[in-house]
């Protein structure tokens, strides 16, 4: 058998498994991996020069990606510590996340700026574990109506002066900014938005279907935890959800921890947006990863119980403790097609931030970030850009 060399570079190849390509599952096929990238996609056997890694026939899938998550493993982006994103970032690579936003929430202008620093710091540092793709501004320029578990008296008025003072030095690391349409300024903060390439997306608004509507013309192009603090679909007035399914080329995200939304209503998403148009995200807070108790969302008193996260005193969900693998089991157990429920979390979300065209699929010349997942759907290995994470 001819062997094939690839210089100096440290080449895996990973065998025997049902690998994810272009929506379907594969045997047969190998993954080859070295300095990072995926080498080649190639028929089992191909090549022989390097560690081989017999998967035994489970599932070979790109590795997820959170565009929305704000805890985990009890640290906050809020606390402003790079060692706190360095702990996140390896608990979510043990459950399949190989990239993720760090998502802030509505606070002060000094907690927001210091949070932004540790991110900046970190985005400069060799973390082990889930890659750091810049932050997800939530808030502060929402609507108090529907300010969920966001605290009211940090809110602004959304303007183009108001974000730059909000970010400062750091707007280059923003790639994403929930936000409302219903307020005034909205547009002219939008418009800015979306010329500097950051993604804008609808949330956290009490907006009749018109002004949704025009928030899609004017940029807006993604919607934040669909039906979640927002105004809903009613038959004389669509609302935020309305707006949301009636508008073409708008994806969505879904929270999939059965909390926050019906199976139904998860099932009636995917229906009528389109799987291409889904994305699954976590909005997972402190307590993921540890249990019950109470803990800090955004400088708000929060109880978990049952796994269930609420502000204390006022009930409200207020994040969740989902992990994306929980959230593919959940999609695939009310009915959902397990390939449909990896794209959600893959191919969709790379495709949102514009990374697409090197993460979120299994393709020669992407970036190695891959998860291994058993016939019950757990994580059983995990690689990003090539290098194994330690479970």
């Amino acid at each position: 058998m001819k062997l094939f060399m690839w210089g100096a570079c440290s080449v895996k190849i990973l065998t025997g498994g049902k690998v994810y390509l272009e929506g379907e599952w594969r045997c047969d096929i190998d993954v080859i991996m070295g300095d990072g990238k995926i080498l080649d996609v190639a028929p089992g056997g191909k090549y022989t020069e390097g560690e081989i890694i017999d998967v035994k026939g489970n599932y070979i899938c790109p590795g997820f990606i959170d565009i929305h998550v704000h805890g985990c493993k009890g640290r906050d982006v809020m606390d402003g510590s790079v060692e706190s994103l360095e702990i996140m970032a390896g608990f979510m690579a043990k459950h399949g996340t190989t990239g993720f936003l760090a998502t802030t929430t509505t606070h002060g202008r000094e907690e927001i700026r210091r949070s932004l620093k540790a991110v900046g710091d970190a985005l400069h540092k060799d973390i082990k574990g889930a890659q750091i793709l810049g932050v997800h501004l939530e808030g502060p320029f929402i609507t108090p109506e529907a300010k969920g578990a966001h605290d009211e008296k940090y809110i602004l008025a959304p303007s183009r002066e108001g974000f730059r003072e909000l970010v400062g030095d750091y707007e280059s690391i923003i790639k994403r900014v929930t936000m409302s349409p219903d307020a005034e300024g909205a547009k002219e903060l939008v418009n800015y938005l979306t010329g500097k390439g950051i993604v804008v997306s609808m949330g956290h608004t009490a907006g009749s279907y018109e002004q949704c509507m025009a928030g899609f013309e004017w940029g807006m192009s993604h919607v934040t935890h669909l039906y979640n603090a927002m105004s809903p679909l009613k038959h004389r007035e669509p609302g935020a959800v309305g707006a949301a399914f009636d508008r073409e080329g708008v994806t969505v995200e879904l929270i999939a921890d059965l909390i926050h939304v019906h199976p139904a209503a998860l099932r009636i998403a995917v229906a009528v947006k389109g799987v291409d148009n889904v994305a699954l995200i976590t909005d997972a807070m402190a307590a993921t990863g540890i249990g019950d108790g109470e803990y800090i969302l955004g400088g708000m008193e929060v109880v978990v119980r049952e796994g269930v996260a609420r502000l204390k005193g006022r009930g409200n969900l207020a994040g969740s403790t989902l992990t994306q693998d929980q959230a593919l089991r959940n999609m695939v157990l009310i009915g959902i097609r397990l390939e449909d429920a990896v794209k959600m979390l893959t191919e969709v979300p790379a495709d949102i931030m514009g990374i697409g065209d090197k993460k979120g699929r299994i393709r020669k010349g992407y970036d190695a970030d891959l998860a291994i997942l058993d016939e019950k759907l757990h994580v059983s290995r995990v690689f990003v850009k090539g290098m194994q994470i330690e479970m």
